[in-house]
């Protein structure tokens, strides 16, 4: 399934002026997945899944648990091995590449189960992600996260859930990536936190692509440039009029 090529679309960003300038979403694709198969052994979980992102867009993977949405992101990702079809990153074939090489070329994945490491503080969580990136800009990911700079020594174990997220957020951003996949970044969390998360997922689209799996449909209509939707191993919708996004039209698939 391919997208219609159109209009390019933009957000609204405050310039240096505290005036907002319409910054231009490009329609360049960065992420291309033609026909991809995967299986667990003899477990067939993927069946020729084709999808398109074009950068700087926000678009939202959405489905019912093992509809494949993760292993999806874990196959883009480099942790899965696909049995057939293609990864194209920047237009460059990434399906042979291990993870740690798809995230040095600027492909970010944020897994699910929110786990950083319980006995470093934050400090230390963001100093791997550091040395694994080279970037040491930590004021210009921590902006998305001002809550963080208060808990720089609080140990990851004793974090709360929302807390881990925003961690594991921050981390991505090291490196400055062109794309982040984000697995139900808001799962379990609180009305008041997810609201932070939405204000950031809006603040991040400015610099990276985001790809997010999200089960929070209502945030999903407000986030969203684009949703797929997902069933049983295959893409079975498409939807890109955000009217039809902000009316949850898409729930239909589901």
């Amino acid at each position: 399934m391919t997208r219609k090529s159109g209009a390019a679309t933009g957000s609204l960003k405050p310039s240096e002026n505290g005036k907002h300038v319409m910054i231009e979403k490009s329609n360049e694709r960065i992420l291309e997945v033609k026909e991809l198969s995967v299986s667990y052994k003899t477990l067939h979980v993927l069946f020729d899944v084709s999808l398109e992102i074009q950068t700087g867009e926000v678009v939202v993977v959405v489905g019912r648990n093992g509809a494949g949405k993760t292993t999806l992101f874990r196959t883009v990702a480099g942790f899965l091995k696909q049995d057939s079809g293609t990864i194209l990153f920047k237009g460059e074939d990434i399906g042979h590449l291990p993870s740690y090489e798809v995230a040095l070329k600027g492909l970010k994945y944020i897994q699910q189960d929110k786990h950083v490491f319980a006995d470093l503080t934050v400090r230390e969580n963001l100093e791997l992600g550091s040395y694994a990136t080279k970037d040491y800009d930590w004021d210009r990911v921590l902006e998305h996260f001002p809550k963080l700079k208060t808990l720089m020594d609080r140990k990851g174990g004793n974090l709360s859930g929302g807390e881990r997220q925003m961690l594991l957020m921050a981390q991505s951003l090291l490196g400055k990536p062109e794309l982040v996949l984000m697995d139900e970044p808001t799962e379990g969390l609180a009305p008041h936190v997810i609201e932070d998360l939405k204000g950031a997922f809006k603040k991040i689209s400015e610099q990276s692509t985001l790809v997010i799996i999200e089960q929070n449909l209502p945030l999903t209509a407000e986030v969203a440039h684009r949703v797929y939707a997902m069933k049983e191993g295959k893409i079975v919708a498409e939807v890109a009029d955000k009217k039809e996004i902000q009316d949850l039209a898409f729930e239909k698939y589901l």
